[in-house]
């Protein structure tokens, strides 16, 4: 294959570990690099690969940088209709999509470890195919490609998190968990995160059928197989691409359910009232408030529902 890697200097890892994975991409085979000055210099970059042939596109950032070279992958298409292989590295603060599909390790080891693999073996059966979400209603945005949707409690504990957990320079999936463990205390105990994370009235249609409307502690949508601490945080899909759980607001039982919630199969004895969870090939959401596609930030537009869809797949290296 032609590899061609995307390195975003910026990104919470690449901070300290450049000068490691350059000397790892010097002795890369073939290897076509580009280095962002900013995430505005993507689309550029990835235009120059695709005519340089690459078929292999190597990320080195966090989930902001992989969101964005998807959305430019399938939508405005520089490949034309045959995308690229992806391989992700995890060089950002968060590092959700390339934990669940991505190369293991720190980037320059991961990088390494794919250059060894390239020279010695095929990728083939290290090959991972999923699908890609596609949001269409942000506010003054076009269609985003993505992997996890969040919103209400979700939107406000990636803030909390940012602001409270991530300057302790704690691992990026950790951090996430100790946010997790600070809200499920919160609401048990009470306190202040009571206050910090609260419900938001959400519409929700599943596949053309009529909204049904509630109160919500939280909302997700995705098409990732795991999530932070590899959690499953979803069940009844019923072999459809995206996966959709929402919780009431306010939640009946959330310690005692909270393992049932976040790890077990496809049938899980919860109740139905207020724990909902189910499989979907399209999903319409009016929302009153933000919402978080792959950690970045948007704003629905207040004239249409925001529209969940999964048409098209991506295969990555899972090494």
């Amino acid at each position: 294959m032609t590899p061609g890697l995307v390195s975003n200097p910026l990104s919470q890892q690449n901070k300290q570990g450049m000068d490691r994975l350059e000397a790892v991409a010097g002795d890369f085979p073939g290897l076509h690099h580009e280095r962002l000055g900013n995430i505005q210099d993507l689309p550029a970059a990835l235009d120059r690969l695709a005519e340089a042939g690459v078929n292999l596109l190597i990320l080195n950032g966090g989930d902001g940088t992989v969101q964005a070279a998807m959305t430019e992958v399938l939508e405005r298409r520089p490949w034309g209709e045959t995308p690229p292989v992806f391989a992700l590295l995890q060089g950002g603060m968060t590092n959700m999509t390339a934990i669940d599909v991505g190369l293991r390790g720190r980037p320059a080891k991961a990088l390494a470890r794919l250059r060894d693999r390239l020279a010695d073996d095929t990728l083939d059966p290290v090959l991972r195919r999923r699908r890609i979400l596609r949001l269409e209603g942000a506010l003054d945005a076009a269609p985003q490609r993505g992997m996890f949707f969040g919103a209400a409690a979700i939107y406000q504990a990636i803030q909390l998190c940012r602001t409270k957990v991530h300057p302790l320079n704690i691992e990026a999936d950790w951090a996430a968990g100790l946010t997790l463990a600070r809200l499920l205390a919160g609401w048990v105990f009470g306190g202040k995160s009571r206050n910090e994370i609260h419900g938001e009235t959400i519409a929700t249609a599943i596949d053309g059928a009529p909204a049904d409307t509630r109160h919500e502690l939280l909302a997700i949508a995705t098409t990732l197989d795991r999530l932070v601490l590899g959690s499953q945080p979803f069940w009844n899909q019923n072999g459809k691409p995206l996966r959709y759980t929402a919780i009431c607001h306010p939640p009946q039982s959330l310690l005692r359910h909270s393992l049932k919630v976040l790890y077990g199969g496809n049938e899980r004895r919860l109740p139905e009232a207020c724990y909902r969870s189910c499989g979907a090939e399209a999903l319409e959401l009016t929302l009153e408030g933000p919402f978080t596609l792959d950690g970045q930030f948007h704003e629905p537009d207040p004239q249409r529902p925001l529209r969940l869809s999964a048409p098209d797949h991506l295969d990555f290296v899972r090494l």
